[in-house]
């Protein structure tokens, strides 16, 4: 239906935009090319807004160089500093590892590696100074994307032991988000209904989420 520009359907006209996918799970010197190719592409093609690691983060790889990547990131943020960031960090939860393998990934991403949002956040808590941490994220108007279906499906996190109410509590700006409506078998409606059921907002609190989903996407202003 959207092969004959003259006759497509009213649903192709859709403007689409892209984030550049780091995967951090290969080795080291595969991460440093993937993210300078991906700095450049960002600047090359308006249709590419941001980049973003992704993969398991409790991968083998992806925990033990978590800290050199982060320092990649800043390495070519500071020779391209209008390149967005929205990093995956702390999508991890207690028994999964060691505690101290929950210690710092969300305030390395912000920190070290210029996060401007946060994909899942939801060991916030059992970070170093978690409160301090919450406050930093609120001032610095560094967003988080909450994806409650994959969070329970992937970590058992949910209810009461998700931080949502947390993020929300201290300031920070939530987004809603799927993850991965394929894998989740989930889509935008039922993440919102689920944070309605689950944590009771209201009218005005949805429009301010869908609002900040907008502000914190990178689209052009």
């Amino acid at each position: 239906v959207c092969q004959d520009v003259a006759h497509a359907d009213p649903g192709c006209n859709v403007t689409i935009r892209y984030i550049y996918e780091v995967y951090r799970g290969t080795p080291r010197e595969q991460v440093f090319a993937e993210i300078m190719t991906g700095f450049a592409v960002v600047k090359a093609d308006p249709r590419f807004v941001a980049l973003n690691p992704v993969m398991p983060e409790d991968g083998y790889t992806s925990m033990h160089d978590y800290s050199l990547h982060m320092r990649i990131f800043d390495y070519f943020h500071n020779l391209h500093p209008d390149v967005h960031l929205t990093e995956h960090a702390g999508e991890l939860a207690p028994g999964q590892l060691p505690p101290n393998g929950l210690r710092s990934h969300i305030r390395e991403a912000i920190e070290t590696g210029h996060a401007q949002r946060i994909g899942h956040g939801v060991d916030v808590m059992q970070e170093d100074r978690p409160l301090e941490l919450l406050r930093e994220m609120a001032q610095k108007r560094i967003a988080v994307e909450i994806c409650l279906t994959s969070n329970d499906l992937i970590l058992g996190v949910k209810g009461d032991g998700h931080p949502f109410p947390v993020y929300r509590k201290y300031g920070v700006p939530v987004v809603i988000a799927t993850d991965d409506e394929g894998v989740s078998r989930s889509d935008m409606t039922h993440e919102y209904l689920r944070a309605v059921q689950g944590y009771g907002l209201n009218y005005a609190e949805l429009k301010k989420i869908v609002r900040d989903s907008i502000a914190y996407s990178f689209a052009e202003s």
